[in-house]
């Protein structure tokens, strides 16, 4: 009896595992790597609605208060474009002015917490090689994804009824508060199928990342478009699927069913890909190099330029898209001052026009968009130093310091050119909407005026790594930090000096504002001076 023959009586026709053998085990596995992110980020969701609900009950609580909020939004483009279309403010009520406030944000958070969570499970341990060790094990090809989704699918279950109780516990109706529980399951089980299928596609986790981002960056503005002029557009984006629930406003929950068959669609397709390419390659083949590296590799400025330059594309072009659309709609937030107690609400502190107080908003808020490209620029000096990529470098005549410095060298300068471009394209579409060539200027300066604080970002991430590496993704919790208190610090009524913490906070809501040069000389002082620290930490610690 041959040997085959031996093993195929011992084993059976074939040796290879069922597709999710071990399922169970990757299961609990999942759970353990997960024990503080998961909680975090469903405690995260949950508190940032329920804060943010209590507190728009808290502003809005008469008929009176109500009607002046839907005056306000109603008939704006500016404010569908951000918010949402505002259904049920017809005849508003405290649910239809939560919904409107809250919904759309929490949806794209939501969708995040999929994103970088399957990815974290799938793509980016195939990378690390965490993934070829499980699979040395008798697990299946497909236990590690099904893993991926089941435990992703508990955590939106548990986001979702966490999010329906705060509502109910706020007073407001049972059913709309089910309705947005809802919703936001739906978003995240989509987004989770789209992160699932970028990680086939991919040869690697910030490319997924990368991917599954840009679908959910294209969803938002697809939403924007059909909100503000062609509706049949937001039909197109699982965003406007998820808004379109109507909650607190005569619930449709038929569009429940476009979310969960998008979902499973997307599931399937994951799966199919999956069973079609080799282990650690994506569907989506590496582009071979030349034969002869150019000069500009010869570097290590050079070298890190290349390996960030599809990231710093990707984030330039989605952030300067996003700004011309809010630019060509800047004619709108004029016609807000109409209303006194509108404009004295949104203009507390600028003592320019309230389209120069809607140009510096926008400058704040895809300034923060450009800090999710200067941390993950920053923290691939980490990814490199642990796939053991930096040790060949630093093998060579090239020093720690010489070697990291590149890093923050291509964050800051990457920064620098998102906010430009950003700027020219949202003073571009401002310049068409007004008829006036000369706001492109001002409004390029009040979005190169951001980078300060950017660059603080920039170096809280390289301190971190500096000094206490395994710490590092705390970056991405400063980087919330300053996001919520940039954009829901008046909703949430954060306090001020709560507010102060971020740099963001410090810097002259241009053109709104008259230029102030200290902060800026601080800001960008306190920035050098941290990634000094950390350059400083890289050349004293071992590397790996």
């Amino acid at each position: 009896m041959s040997t085959r023959t031996t093993l195929e009586a011992r084993n059976g026709p074939s040796a290879q595992p069922q597709p999710v053998a071990g399922l169970g085990t990757l299961i609990r596995l999942i759970i353990r790597r997960d024990r503080v992110h998961g909680p975090a980020w469903v405690l995260g969701i949950v508190l940032l609605v329920l804060v943010g609900a209590a507190s728009t009950i808290g502003l809005y609580n008469t008929a009176e208060q109500l009607q002046n909020y839907a005056d306000l939004t109603s008939g704006q483009a500016a404010i569908k474009a951000i918010l949402g279309p505002g259904y049920g403010l017809e005849n508003p009520t405290q649910g239809a002015v939560v919904m409107d406030e809250m919904a759309l944000i929490t949806f794209i958070v939501i969708a995040l917490m999929s994103i970088f969570l399957m990815v974290r499970h799938t793509r980016a341990d195939e990378e690390s090689g965490r993934a070829e060790l499980v699979r040395a094990a008798p697990v299946g090809r497909l236990a590690m994804l099904v893993a991926a989704s089941i435990w992703l699918t508990v955590l939106n279950v548990l986001v979702a009824v966490g999010n329906a109780v705060s509502m109910v516990a706020l007073g407001l109706p049972a059913e709309g508060s089910l309705a947005f529980g809802v919703a936001g399951l739906g978003v995240g089980l989509v987004f989770m199928g789209v992160a699932a299928v970028a990680a086939q596609l991919a040869s690697g986790g910030r490319a997924a990342t990368a991917i599954a981002g840009a679908a959910l960056g294209i969803s938002y503005l697809i939403r924007a478009v059909g909100d503000v002029g062609w509706g049949w557009l937001s039909w197109l984006s699982p965003l406007g699927w998820a808004i379109g629930i109507r909650a607190y406003a005569d619930e449709r929950w038929w569009v429940v069913l476009p979310l969960l068959a998008l979902a499973l669609a997307m599931g399937a397709l994951a799966v199919a890909l999956s069973a079609r390419r080799d282990f650690d390659a994506g569907i989506l083949p590496q582009r071979p190099g030349p034969a002869r590296a150019s000069g500009l590799l010869s570097t290590p400025l050079g070298l890190v330029f290349r390996l960030q330059r599809a990231s710093l594309i990707g984030w330039t072009v989605g952030i300067a898209i996003m700004g011309l659309v809010m630019g060509l709609i800047a004619d709108e937030a004029q016609t807000l001052a109409e209303n006194d107690s509108v404009a004295e609400l949104l203009t507390p502190a600028a003592t320019g026009s309230l389209t120069d107080a809607y140009l510096a908003t926008m400058a704040v808020m895809l300034a923060l968009a450009a800090g999710g490209f200067a941390v993950s620029a920053a923290l691939r000096l980490r990814s490199e130093e642990s796939a053991v990529r930096a040790d060949p470098v630093l093998a060579g005549p090239i020093g720690r310091v010489r070697w990291a410095a590149g890093y923050v060298l291509v964050a800051v300068g990457g920064s620098a050119v998102i906010l430009v471009v950003a700027g020219l394209l949202t003073g571009l579409g401002t310049a068409v909407s007004l008829n006036d060539i000369s706001e492109v200027l001002p409004v390029t300066g009040a979005f190169l005026a951001q980078l300060p604080a950017v660059f603080v970002l920039i170096g809280v991430t390289v301190a971190l790594m500096g000094w206490v590496p395994r710490w590092s993704a705390i970056a991405w919790a400063a980087l919330a930090f300053v996001v919520i208190v940039g954009l829901l610090g008046d909703l949430l009524q954060i306090p001020h000096w709560v507010r102060s913490i971020s740099p963001f906070d410090h810097i002259p809501l241009l053109p709104a504002e008259p230029m102030q040069w200290l902060p800026i000389v601080v800001l960008t002082a306190i920035g050098a001076f941290l990634a000094g620290i950390g350059l400083v930490g890289i050349r004293r610690r071992d590397i790996g």
